[in-house]
């Protein structure tokens, strides 16, 4: 099982990777980047693929994009350790210094691998978020909106979906049919949300042949989660993300419209310290107090060893508190490397001399030829005697 903390440090070295958050080589470049802007079309293009999503599981990936090397950490983890169940990688990952929305997306093995893949959506979904999260929920809404009227966004075995019409906006909230299993809906955005109307088409995601096939959409296999899962939604009303207070202890059994209108729940911040990344242009421009001189990535971050040695014991204790439901069924690479050499030592060892050279010193390098002498074997095999009768 690979070490979490190579997994952050490796996607920490890896900043570069990511599109956006290069710097710009021009003056002229940047001031160019930091007027553009995100289109209608470009942001619908950007959520087509996940704005039929639960909203608690829209509420991570939303959170998520904002932190996208702890996405591309955890996808890195999560690939090495693809046998554990979604209780274990809760407790694997408990102590670990990932965003809380970025550990619940651990347990979505296929989704958390489709995101840090497309880094170039994953920067465009963050940017969003970042520069106006109120926009990004109405278009969302707007997408709800055509995939309902088209009759594929309705009630199911796997989801419940409910409309409420306040003043002049309908609201549609989405939520598992189970509270405490989530399936993951995967469909082909010109089907399910009718004749796309914008010329920049939208990003559609692949989905495994596996996937059960229901109303024009295909759904994952079951996840059971734990209630801690739930702990953020939408305020669809104020258009912003909340967050709960408390870790969440029971399953929520109520209408989705009461679930956020509590004092439990609070508006969710953006923490600049936490996302270790430079942020694009267009952030940038869109709050240059906040965002300008945030989230760089400094030298230090990576050589801090003092930072790695604090969070290896946590990290190793919750490994070693698990080891008994993470045996691979494969042995590891250096035990078999180890056995092979030892093997293979005890093929060609050496054949010692007898005793009766031993005190002979060096003059003696091998053993002699024993030649065979056939006339003496003959003589010694017993012979057929005839018996005189």
């Amino acid at each position: 099982m690979k070490s979490i903390t190579l997994s952050v440090l490796f996607a920490l070295s890896s900043t570069a990777a990511l599109p956006a958050l290069a710097q710009s080589s021009t003056g002229l470049t940047q001031t160019s980047a930091s007027t553009q802007q995100y289109s209608d079309a470009q942001l619908d293009s950007v959520l087509a693929p996940i704005a039929l999503y639960p909203d608690t599981l829209l509420t991570h990936i939303l959170i998520a994009a904002t932190y996208p090397l702890d996405v591309v950490a955890a996808d890195r983890w999560r690939q090495s350790n693809k046998h554990l169940t979604p209780q274990q990688v809760d407790n694997v990952l408990a102590n670990v210094s990932w965003d809380p929305s970025v550990k619940a997306l651990a347990s979505f093995t296929d989704l958390l691998n489709t995101m840090a893949n497309d880094l170039q959506w994953l920067q465009q979904l963050g940017d969003n978020v970042l520069i106006d999260q109120s926009r990004v929920l109405d278009r969302v809404q707007v997408l709800r909106q055509h995939a309902h009227n088209t009759g594929n966004l309705v009630t199911n075995d796997y989801i419940e979906v409910e409309t409420e019409r306040r003043h002049t906006r309908e609201v549609i909230y989405i939520e598992p049919r189970q509270r405490e299993v989530v399936y993951v809906p995967y469909y082909d955005p010109h089907i399910v949300y009718g004749h796309w109307w914008h010329t920049t088409s939208p990003v559609r995601w692949r989905h495994q042949v596996s996937y059960h096939h229901h109303s024009n959409v295909f759904w994952s296999p079951s996840i059971h989660l734990s209630t801690a899962f739930f702990f953020g939604s939408v305020h669809w009303h104020n258009r912003h993300v909340v967050i709960h207070r408390e870790p969440v202890r029971r399953y929520y059994r109520g209408s989705p419209r009461k679930r956020v209108v509590s004092k439990d729940y609070r508006r969710w911040e953006h923490n600049t310290v936490h996302r270790r990344a430079r942020y694009s242009n267009p952030v940038v421009h869109s709050a240059p107090s906040r965002f300008e001189k945030a989230g760089v990535v400094r030298a230090k971050h990576l050589s801090n060893k003092q930072g790695t040695i604090n969070r290896k014991p946590s990290i190793e204790h919750a490994l070693k508190r698990n080891q008994s439901h993470v045996r691979s069924e494969k042995p590891q690479r250096n035990n078999t490397l180890k056995h092979l050499r030892r093997d293979n030592a005890k093929s060609v060892a050496p054949v010692k001399a007898p005793k009766r050279f031993a005190n002979r010193g060096d003059e003696i390098q091998r053993l002699p030829k024993r030649h065979v002498n056939r006339q003496h074997i003959e003589r010694t095999r017993p012979q057929h005697r005839s018996i005189a009768r």
